[in-house]
Parts: structure tokens; C-alpha cells; sequence
């Protein structure tokens, strides 16, 4: 593998997982300011005595899914230098981290988008003018209801464990298509 080559793709992953670092510390960042408690577990190894932040496991058990997920991504479509790239090839790769940011930010943040309140009056305010929708929409919101009353803790872990198996299933699924079309070939 060339240097140029090497650098790109160590780029290409460090600037994916930025990305969904990001997305995880927004995440973490709004749950903190709305009661999340980010509580430490002290560690003692010898005469060290440390402490870990627990949410902070998460982050980084996040972080190690979506290098496991890019790795996979761009194995099965090699990012090559800029000079032998064909035209096609940024596109793809561009196409496939859009798509699983896509997934992973939807599974993220979206039960806290459809949890909150704002977003059932506007529900409200559509049933009302809409009368055919109040039904479904009351169906929804009771399926969802026990969901919207966890405890923030229990809602961080569902979301960010839902959120990097999102990642992974379309890590892998892209992954299964670029092998396919390129058998095809």
C-alpha cells in the first residue's frame, strides 16, 4: 500500500469517526443538561487510584463500532490516491458514510425527537386538522409511551446501543452490496 494511499484512508476514518463523535457527545452533552448524572466508578490498580466515567464507556464503545464499521465499509471499497482514483469512486465512498451517518444519526436522536413534547403538539394540532389521523396517532403515542417515561440513563444506553447496530447492520449491508457488484463485473 502506498504512503498516499495509507494517508487517506487513516483521513477517511479518522474524519467518519469524528463525525459520529460528535453526534454521540451532542447527544451526551443535551442528556446532561436535561438530568443525565455522568457518574465515575473508582478504579484503584496498585498505588494508582483512578476513576472511569461510565458514560464515557459508551462513547468510546461507540467510537470502536464505528471504526469496526468503517473498516468494513472501506475494505469494500478501496479508497485509492487521488491520481488512480476513477470518477466513481469518491461518490460511492461519499454516498456509503452519508448513508450510514445517516442510519446511525436518525437511531440516534430520533426517539428523542418523536419523545418530545413539541413534536406531539404538533401531532396534536395535525390530528385536529387532519381528523382520519388522530386514531394512529394516539396508537403511536401509546406504543411509545413506555419508552418516553424511562429514566434518562435507560434511554442513553437503548439509544446508543440501537444506534451502533444501526452502523453495523448497514456497514455490513454495504459492505455485502459493493461485493456483489463487483462480482457481477
Amino acid at each position: 500500500m502506498s504512503k498516499t494511499r495509507s494517508l487517506r484512508n487513516w483521513l477517511s476514518l479518522a474524519a467518519f469517526v469524528v463525525i459520529v463523535a460528535t453526534m454521540d457527545y451532542m447527544l451526551i452533552d443535551y442528556l446532561v443538561s436535561h438530568g443525565l448524572e455522568p457518574k465515575a466508578q473508582p478504579l484503584q490498580i496498585g498505588g494508582f487510584q483512578f476513576s472511569i466515567p461510565l458514560v464515557g464507556l459508551t462513547f468510546a464503545g461507540v467510537l470502536i463500532v464505528a471504526i469496526a464499521a468503517w473498516s468494513n465499509i472501506s475494505s469494500t471499497m478501496p479508497i485509492t490516491a487521488l491520481r488512480e482514483m476513477s470518477q466513481l469512486e469518491t461518490p460511492r465512498i461519499l454516498r456509503a458514510a452519508g448513508i450510514a451517518l445517516f442510519f446511525f444519526s436518525t437511531v440516534l436522536f430520533g426517539p428523542y425527537m418523536i419523545g418530545a413534547s413539541a413534536f406531539w403538539r404538533q401531532m396534536a394540532s395535525l390530528s385536529r386538522t387532519v381528523p382520519q389521523l388522530a386514531g394512529p396517532l394516539r396508537g403511536l403515542f401509546s406504543v411509545i409511551q413506555s419508552a418516553i417515561d424511562l429514566d434518562i440513563l435507560g434511554k442513553l444506553a437503548i439509544s446508543q446501543n440501537a444506534a451502533a447496530a444501526a452502523l453495523v447492520v448497514v456497514s455490513g449491508l454495504i459492505g455485502h452490496y459493493q461485493r456483489r457488484v463487483r462480482r457481477t463485473k
